[in-house]
């Protein structure tokens, strides 16, 4: 073979061969990454009603601490260092840098009173008493670091959403394709939760997006997200 023909075969493998190829490296990295965790690092049990008996349909629960560290894994450092080194991209191209500070600052501060008001919201809803928290020993002396724990699966979820799918096709397909594209899959990656939280994944998948892209960060939206979550665990531990 020619040193020509092994320069252009080269060419074709490789980090360059994805950096021209975003789209299909972010939405296949995604793809993997949620069946991933949809299958095997779950904290609860999906089954199907089939021949008069219930089937499982996924592996054995992992205790709730093991489902946030594989979250952590899962939907945050695996798919976002892949497709950094394999679409040559920086933590600041999918939004893991600090971004704009001090609006994002104010965007906490001003987000804290609206998240307060939605766990107090959610935490009266019957299908998210059912659910919540994972762990239902959790107690409240050990609620701070059970909460602290809990910003793996969040921060992890942010990272995959807003940051490897969001900002890896907002260039690629424009901000609002790829706004509704992580939306749709955050959503879908609901499935199996309570039908009220599925439902608000909708609106707060675009919200979300939106700020994150005008802030060039999303992990003032992690906060807010993880604080959300941990509220409502909260409110049903004290209840």
């Amino acid at each position: 073979m020619s040193s020509a023909a092994v320069a252009g075969s080269r060419r074709h493998t490789g980090p360059r061969f994805f950096e021209r190829r975003r789209t299909e490296l972010v939405l296949g990295t995604a793809t993997l990454a949620l069946l991933a965790f949809y299958y095997l690092a779950r904290a609860d049990l999906v089954g199907t009603y089939a021949r008069g008996g219930w089937r499982a349909v996924t592996e054995p629960p992992l205790p709730v601490t093991l489902h946030y560290l594989m979250a952590g894994l899962l939907l945050g450092a695996i798919p976002a260092l892949l497709t950094m080194w394999l679409g040559r991209l920086r933590a600041a191209d999918l939004g893991l840098g600090a971004g704009r500070t001090r609006p994002g600052l104010l965007v906490l501060a001003s987000g804290l009173p609206l998240v307060a008001v939605a766990a107090l919201i959610g935490a009266r809803s019957p299908v998210m008493q059912a659910v919540y928290p994972l762990d239902p020993s959790v107690t409240p002396d050990r609620f701070v670091a059970y909460a602290a724990i809990q910003f793996l699966y969040y921060g992890g979820w942010e990272v995959l959403f807003r940051g490897v799918v969001l900002f890896g096709l907002r260039d690629r397909l424009g901000e609002g394709t790829a706004n509704v594209i992580q939306t749709a899959l955050s959503v879908l990656a609901h499935f199996g939760r309570p039908v009220t939280e599925t439902f608000a994944a909708v609106p707060a998948g675009i919200v979300f997006g939106w700020i994150g892209l005008r802030l060039e960060s999303i992990w003032y939206v992690a906060i807010l997200h993880w604080l959300l979550g941990a509220g409502v665990d909260a409110l049903l531990i004290l209840r």
